[in-house]
């Protein structure tokens, strides 16, 4: 199966932001983050949502 370009399921997620999946699961249940979701209700996200959450994560960091 072929992923649409700059879309990002939670692993491939997780690897660009270099943090456990784990992590991001967290992240949403504190609702710290709202990912879209595919057909299958599954968490994904976008070129745009990993740079959000990038800078928030810089933001974190003192």
């Amino acid at each position: 199966m072929r992923q649409k370009q700059g879309v990002y399921n939670m692993t491939r997620a997780a690897e660009e932001l270099k943090v456990p999946r784990q992590t991001i699961y967290y992240w949403i249940k504190k609702g710290w983050i709202k990912p879209r979701r595919d057909y299958r209700n599954y968490p994904v996200f976008t070129v745009a949502d990993l740079n959000r959450i990038v800078k928030w994560m810089n933001t974190l960091k003192i």
